[in-house]
């Protein structure tokens, strides 16, 4: 069982939210500055080397930034402990086991999310080997998997949108730097532990500002205590008096926020009709989204990947098993097919969450 983290306030946020649940990097003035997602990712990340001498930064070209930027000028900082590797990465996954066993705490930056597929017998050998061995071999370590869903750089190749869950990972993908930044320290609590622990970015999400218009309604402050932890089992709610309930993660937030509003805008719903549900963590089924199930007559589960092969797919099932899921429920997905380059009408779309709401 994943260990317990330091229960912390529910934070007021843009779009009026509610989390549930249980060294800095810049000055004083700029920790209170509300900044993009990638910005607080930096600092976390900077904030645990500082913190912990045995945590090191592997990856491809992380010495200069990494291919999102998210290492930038970090390895000025940190010149033996963000280092770069060679365009492969079984030796990657393979070196951060030999990390992690000798007692050190690997984070490992994979460039795309695609990439992963060719670490694979890697990755999984790292999820079992805890298990065959009993717990005397554990792989305490951090996977950052980037070029993840909605973007028109590179073709599915870049924007690859399915997941990997593998017993023995804890696979969870935010939708804002705030809560990042806590599950990040939730990750390095729970790989001292020796639990692998892989975080998914969505592009989308690295740089943007706006929720609507140029509200700069989606750039969070950094929560400065580093107490400050968000657990596997804690979930952001968008509202709580609604009947229809829309759970997502990583862009699908935003999708579905977008969504809620355009309908709001046109008068299709009232303003506490839905709520939308910020579920980070993705292989299992949340404490805290089983508890607020039964507040809805009607949930919706709006998924980032492909169908077929999305996550919430298991999480439907482990609900409806558990009596839990209530008996008006869809699961919207990105389409079953391959992402292009250059269009985005194959990821999860407004559209598609606005047709969901509407029950067409």
């Amino acid at each position: 069982q994943p260990l317990a983290v330091p229960v912390s306030k529910p934070s007021a946020s843009s779009g009026s939210s509610t989390s549930t649940g249980g060294s800095s990097f810049g000055n004083g003035t700029a920790a209170a500055k509300k900044d993009v997602m990638r910005k607080h990712m930096t600092r976390v990340i900077s904030e645990t080397l500082s913190e912990h001498p045995n945590a090191i930064y592997i990856g491809e070209d992380v010495e200069h930034g990494g291919y999102y930027l998210v290492t930038e000028k970090l390895s000025n900082r940190f010149p033996s402990r963000v280092c770069d590797f060679p365009p492969d990465e079984t030796t990657l996954l393979g070196a951060a086991i030999g990390y992690s066993q000798l007692g050190l705490i690997p984070i490992v930056e994979i460039p795309y999310a695609k990439y992963l597929d060719c670490g694979a017998d890697m990755f999984f050998e790292a999820a079992i080997q805890n298990w065959l061995t009993g717990g005397t071999c554990p792989n305490g370590m951090i996977i950052r998997l980037q070029g993840f869903d909605r973007g028109t750089f590179g073709g599915n190749f870049h924007t690859h949108n399915s997941l990997q869950l593998p017993p023995g990972v804890d696979v969870l993908c935010y939708s804002n730097g705030e809560d990042y930044v806590k599950g990040f320290r939730n990750a390095l609590l729970q790989a001292k532990a020796g639990r692998i622990v892989m975080l998914v970015d969505s592009t989308a999400l690295l740089n943007l500002r706006h929720l609507h218009g140029k509200d700069r309604g989606w750039e969070r402050t950094y929560p400065e205590n580093e107490d400050e932890m968000m657990g596997f089992h804690d979930i952001r709610c968008y509202g709580t008096k609604g009947k229809i309930a829309i759970i997502s993660y990583g862009n699908g937030v935003v999708t579905s926020l977008r969504a809620r509003q355009l309908l709001l805008d046109e008068n299709k719903i009232l303003e506490h009709d839905v709520d939308v549900i910020d579920c980070p963590y993705i292989s299992d089924v949340p404490d805290s989204l089983k508890e607020v199930m039964s507040s809805y007559d009607r949930v919706i589960f709006a998924d980032v990947c492909k169908e077929g092969q999305n996550p919430f797919a298991g999480m439907v099932v482990k609900l409806r098993k558990e009596g839990l899921l209530p008996k008006t429920w869809n699961c919207v997905t990105a389409p079953k097919t391959y992402n292009p380059l250059g269009s985005v009408v194959t990821f999860l779309n407004v559209e598609d969450v606005t047709a969901a709401i509407l029950g067409k």
